[in-house]
């Protein structure tokens, strides 16, 4: 990877509650289920993406807990950081400059949907025929280069990444 580049990881948060499960949407968990497949996950993410350097999170409750399992993953040796840029309601624009102003070369953001296929779609300039939509706990990996383009290099189910 030359210096300037950047791979950037896009993670959906894990199975969480149904919607109206909680009066604040923004207070939904992940379920059993969701939590057991997001620790199995972030094992598999850490063995396929080995030198991350950072954890981006939405703050919503079942981003940070997916965040968690993957710095476990990491056997936490990389920090989560939350970040509004990453909430269901921002912008490309806020995602953008996050990711512009970023020291960090290898990034793992774990956000919602549609926000992440949108950002991929912006940052590849790949148009779809229809909508696409990325699982739960699924992930994109784009390489992002000096000149702002970029990459799709990977789409990862989780059923893969859940694999030993």
């Amino acid at each position: 990877m030359d210096k300037t580049e950047k791979f950037i990881v896009l993670l959906r948060h894990g199975i969480a509650e149904s919607h109206g499960a909680r009066t604040d949407d923004d207070a939904r968990v992940l379920t059993e289920t969701g939590n057991r497949r997001m620790k199995q996950i972030g094992r598999g993410l850490a063995k396929r993406f080995p030198k991350a350097e950072v954890i981006y999170s939405s703050p919503l409750i079942r981003c940070v807990e997916t965040a968690e399992w993957v710095e476990k993953g990491y056997r936490s040796s990389i920090v989560v950081k939350t970040l509004e840029a990453l909430r269901p309601d921002a912008d490309f624009a806020e995602f953008r400059t996050l990711i512009g102003s970023s020291e960090a070369r290898r990034i793992i953001c774990v956000g919602h949907e549609s926000n992440l296929s949108t950002a991929m779609l912006a940052l590849t300039k790949m148009t779809a025929d229809g909508p696409i939509e990325l699982k739960k706990g699924g992930c994109y990996g784009l390489r992002m280069f000096d000149d702002g383009s970029a990459c799709l290099e990977w789409m990862l189910p989780p059923r893969v990444l859940r694999r030993r």
